[in-house]
């Protein structure tokens, strides 16, 4: 997806929204906020929506008609969008990237502990890497997960399994809603979104 120009003042207007949104407020001697020019903040929270309000409030004074001042501020999100896509992407990439690098870590210090252990040396020192074998903390390990869960029900040994809170199935409650069925405590709604093309 190709980025979205935006120049001259809108660019400039834009690209301070961004600093405002991530602005820190500094603190004083006695750990109180205060602004550029020492003041005391009493509420940070109302301080930084006062300064974004300020921006809209600058953005509506340098553009009288709605649907312009609308066609801007979605050029400016189209424009965030892509870059958003574009590092999600880089994330993926980097995320598979990682997971072939530790397979391969894996499959490698298993194959060194292995052949190590068939030559029974616990310890290898040299100028590059000292590699030795410790035993770790002992685990309990479960031949077959399934049979052990039914077990434990069986004979009553609960205390061997960790039981999870019930989930919400929200697709079947929605579906009775709609079928007009009353349920106490649920009702339907339907939200608004934004359709930017």
């Amino acid at each position: 997806m190709k980025l979205y120009e935006i120049t001259g003042v809108f660019a400039e207007l834009f690209d301070s929204f961004e600093s405002i949104c991530n602005y820190d407020l500094e603190k004083n001697e006695d750990g109180q906020f205060i602004d550029d020019d020492g003041n005391i903040i009493p509420d940070p929270d109302a301080y930084r929506a006062d300064m974004q309000q300020a921006w809209f409030d600058t953005l509506s004074g340098i553009e009288d008609d709605f649907e312009e001042k609308a066609e801007n501020i979605a050029a400016y999100i189209k424009n965030l969008q892509a870059q958003s896509d574009e590092l999600k992407k880089e994330e993926d990439a980097l995320y598979a990237r990682r997971k072939v690098k530790e397979n391969q870590i894996g499959r490698m210090k298993k194959y060194l502990l292995e052949s190590m252990k068939k030559i029974k040396r616990l310890k290898i020192d040299t100028p590059r890497a000292k590699l030795s074998i410790r035993d770790n903390a002992e685990s309990a390990k479960i031949y077959d997960e399934k049979a052990f869960v039914n077990m434990c029900m069986e004979k009553g040994l609960e205390k061997y399994l960790r039981f999870k809170a019930p989930e919400i199935n929200k697709t079947a409650v929605k579906k009775d809603l709609q079928s007009n069925i009353k349920i106490i405590g649920a009702e339907l709604e339907r939200t608004q979104s934004l359709i930017i093309k």
